[in-house]
């Protein structure tokens, strides 16, 4: 488990606390947010081999629980990419776990949750490793979990009929949701190597959806700078790049608050 970068407030404790964990196919990252003013205390990212590898599990979460706290809130939020779903209207458990095991190779290490998302009329079911699962939800027994796909769905805005993409910026990894007004187009999981290879998978997207890159806005989260390279190509091909907004109020040297969203937003859109 290698560090890649922290954030620390001179506040160290609030009377209501809320500690929210991230955990990817190659990321594990906590922040911990006084859940009253909905300003963050103390957090981290680490890089991890493979979250399907369960030893790093007892390490990080030696490292985000202190000795000693009062009562707080958990809440996890599982990016994982390998999701399928179907409509509200036709779901059933067992159907979208066959799903599953059509759409990717068999793997008993593997856990199929499902999630309703009422907004968008559907229900999707993701795969976790069962060791993360059962370490943390034996850990913390009152937890919430979700995908991250609540937090990007729950942030599209009806009124903009030109088009957006929700991007996530993982570890050689994009999560993606586009929407047109109030209409889901498409949301998936793409690996990339390079910057050019993100840019392609969007510019592959608004194509198929004859979407044009000059009026079509990208909101930006995770691993991504506005010096970054990535950045930088995605600026050169669409004319409306921003980061994503945080409802977490965080100190000015702190990282770029869009580094969090996946982290501090969830607090605040749980359903």
């Amino acid at each position: 488990m290698t560090p890649l970068f922290a954030y620390q407030s001179e506040q160290q404790t609030a009377e209501k606390l809320t500690l929210s964990l991230l955990f990817g196919q190659h990321l594990a990252a906590y922040l911990w947010i006084d859940a009253n003013s909905q300003k963050a205390l103390k957090g981290a990212f680490y890089q991890i081999s493979h979250w399907n590898s369960g030893d790093f599990i007892d390490e990080f979460l030696a490292n985000c629980l202190p000795s000693s706290t009062p009562s707080f809130s958990v809440q996890v939020c599982f990016d994982a990419p390998q999701l399928v779903q179907m409509p509200i209207v036709q779901y059933d458990r067992s159907k979208l776990d066959s799903l599953q095991r059509v759409a990717y190779p068999y793997n008993p290490e593997l856990l199929f949750l499902h999630e309703s998302f009422a907004s968008s009329q559907l229900y999707l079911s993701y795969a976790v490793p069962v060791n993360l699962f059962n370490k943390v939800t034996s850990q913390f027994p009152d937890l919430n979990y979700f995908h991250a796909a609540r937090i990007l769905l729950k942030e599209h805005h009806t009124n903009n009929d030109a088009g957006c993409f929700f991007v996530h910026i993982g570890i050689a990894q994009l999560s993606v949701v586009l929407y047109r007004g109030d209409r889901l187009l498409f949301h998936g999981y793409f690996d990339y190597q390079h910057e050019m290879d993100a840019l392609y998978y969007l510019l592959k997207l608004a194509a198929a959806h004859d979407i044009s890159t000059t009026s079509l806005q990208i909101l930006v989260a995770g691993l991504i700078d506005p010096s970054s390279r990535l950045y930088e190509e995605f600026s050169n091909y669409f004319l409306h790049v921003v980061p994503f907004a945080n409802a977490i109020q965080f100190a000015e040297e702190a990282p770029s608050p869009h580094y969090f969203a996946l982290l501090s937003n969830h607090s605040l859109c749980v359903s």
